[in-house]
Formats: C-alpha cells, structure tokens, sequence
C-alpha cells in the first residue's frame, strides 16, 4: 500500500500543478525553437526594447510566427513586456541559462533534447508493450551528435582550467608526455581540447559511431595535430594489444549508456597501466529513486533515460542502467572490475555531473 503523503493536495491544486507542468513543455519547445532560429542569441544582443516588427525584420523572420513565439516567453516569465508600447526585452541576467555556453547547465541546450525526444515519442511508447521493440536505435535520433558536440565544445573550454587541477599530478605528467585514451569520445572534442594544450603527449579517442569518428578525424587534420588519432571500436572488446597501455583513461558521460557496463569497465580497467589513473564522467544523482525527490533536475534526467539513454542501451538487448543509475552503484561496478581509491568528485562547471576518479593497482 502507498504511503500518504505528508502534505494534503486536493484534486484542483493537483490540476493547477499539472497546467504547470503542461505549459512547460510547451515552453520547452519554444526556447527549442528560439535556440535553432536565432532568436534567442537575437534577443541576448538587444541592448533596448525592441517590437516584435523589429525584432522579425531584424532576424529576416515573419512577424506573425515572431510574435506568437514572443508570447510564450512572455507568458513564460522569459521575455519582459511593456504593454504600452508593445515591446520585448531579454534581461542580462536570463540570458547565460539560455545560450548554448552554458553547456549542461544551459536550459537552451536541455530544450533542444526535448525537441529531440518529442520525435521518438511513438517509438517510445511501442517499447512498452510486452510485444514491442526492445528499444530505440540511435539512427533514431538524427541531430543527437551534433546536439552533444556543441554541449561538449562548450563544456570543455575549462576542461585544461578547472577539470584536470581536480587530479593532482596529471597536468604535469601530461606536459612531459603520457598516454591518454578517451573512450566513446563522440566527436572528440575532450581529446582535440587535451591534444591541443600537450603536444608532448600521445592522445587515442574512440567510439562505436562510424560518423563521430570520421568529425573528428576532419576536425584533428584542420588543427594540424599530430599526437592524436581516433578510431571506431567497441568498448566492449577493445583491441587485444592494448592490455596496460594507458597512463590516463576519460570516459565521459557514455557508461549509463551502454550495454553492457560491467564488460565495458574491466575493458577499460584491462587497458590502464598498473598505477594508472581513471576518470569515469556521469551524471550526479542516487541510485535510490526516493534520494533524488529534492534535485530539481530529476524529472528532466529521468526523461533524457526514458526517451534516449535506458531505451538505446535496451535497444541492444543491454541493461538500461538509465541516466540515474547512481552515484552509489557507480562506485559499487568500479570496484567490482578492479579499479581502487574510487573517489565522488564534483565538477565546478557542471551541476548536473559527478567524476569518478579512480586507480588500477
């Protein structure tokens, strides 16, 4: 039996709760919109009010749609109104959790996904029948690597500056040379970021995605890096010859995804040098459902599970850990493939994710 809740809610605080919650997907879809257009960026420039006449002419726009986007932001609470003379207005200090720089703390960025995630609805729910699919492919979602990419390119502008200093030494070990593997590095943007800054060190990124792979190959020819290749494989079965190869593994935010995370970590744990050093990346939460009640955030990464990371995982007949598998049963799968001194870090650019560092003896 359910327990009662501790709080009395009648039915219309209930409804009124839900219209809430409804509009706001509504919402969501809208800064999506206004992200892709250029709107957004349009109206963080504005340095004064401006109408909605002005604002379509100056992005090249139809009014009529302009105007109607307009008013959902307004309604939103986003966009500042004067009624009397009928212009709209960013305010400064919304803008930064708009734009994309703010990468997984940017609500522009997280809109996006629900964008993403309303095309794959039907898919979704056909998973759930006993005689439906068992997940969503990834050719399903079309726009998720460059959705990610951009994350990432802001993400790691203080990859060198804020993330390494958390692991004492490994700057200095990077300056005077090591080997380093990003595993599903996606388009690579940690390994060109760390290959750019330490040309004495040697840089692998791989990734099951044929596309990724060849973006970032492209992407490392145009930097001119010589210290860096990447290549498609599978963490599961990684190259035989590779056992104690690497002084420093990364993989980020890429093992709630996968299939099969116990094989992938001893993959992983197979391929650090004795005494080597691992930085697993994922998403902050409990493994407990009850524990993660007060993070405003569950919701939205309990939709980024069902509609993109537990579904792709199941899709291959995988476990489906699921966006918030934990913090506590993260730590639990590293020690169980071998890994030692597993140490929780927060990451200070990044409220939504938490860094598992650990060693291999």
């Amino acid at each position: 039996m359910a327990e009662a809740q501790t709080t009395p809610e009648t039915a219309d605080q209930f409804a009124l709760r839900m219209v809430n919650t409804v509009s706001s997907g509504f919402v969501s879809l809208g800064i999506a919109v206004g992200a892709r257009t250029g709107l957004v960026a349009q109206l963080a420039e504005a340095d004064r009010p401006e109408t909605a006449v002005q604002i379509a002419e100056k992005a090249n726009m139809k009014e009529r749609y302009v105007r109607e986007w307009l008013a959902i932001m307004v309604t939103a609470r986003i966009v500042d109104y004067d009624k009397e003379q009928k212009t709209y207005f960013l305010p400064k200090h919304r803008v930064g959790v708009l734009l994309p720089d703010g990468a997984m703390g940017s609500m522009g960025n997280w809109s996006d996904f629900v964008r993403q995630s309303a095309m794959v609805t039907n898919d979704v729910a056909d998973c759930f029948k006993n005689d439906g699919p068992k997940g969503v492919p990834y050719s399903a979602y079309p726009d998720f690597h460059g959705w990610m990419g951009n994350i990432k390119e802001h993400e790691h502008k203080s990859l060198v500056s804020k993330f390494l200093p958390t692991i004492p030494g490994l700057g200095e070990a990077l300056e005077s040379g090591i080997k380093v593997l990003d595993a599903g590095c996606g388009r690579g943007i940690a390994t060109l970021t760390l290959a750019q800054h330490f040309p004495k060190s040697t840089f692998i990124g791989t990734d099951l995605s044929d596309e990724v792979i060849q973006w970032a190959s492209e992407e490392s020819n145009k930097r001119g890096l010589a210290n860096v290749t990447f290549q498609v494989h599978d963490l599961v079965k990684m190259p035989a010859d590779w056992s104690d190869s690497f002084d420093y593994v990364l993989v980020w935010d890429v093992i709630h995804d996968q299939a099969d995370p116990e094989t992938t970590l001893r993959e992983i744990f197979r391929m650090v040098k004795p005494r080597g050093r691992f930085s697993m990346v994922d998403i902050k939460g409990h493994s407990e459902l009850a524990d993660n009640m007060d993070n405003p955030a569950a919701p939205l990464l309990y939709g980024v599970s069902l509609f993109h990371c537990m579904t792709v995982s199941l899709y291959f007949g995988g476990k489906g850990l699921g966006t918030l598998w934990g913090q506590e049963l993260a730590a639990q799968m590293l020690q169980e493939a071998g890994f030692t001194d597993v140490k929780a870090l927060d990451i200070p650019h990044s409220p939504v994710e938490m860094h598992f560092l650990c060693n291999k003896p």
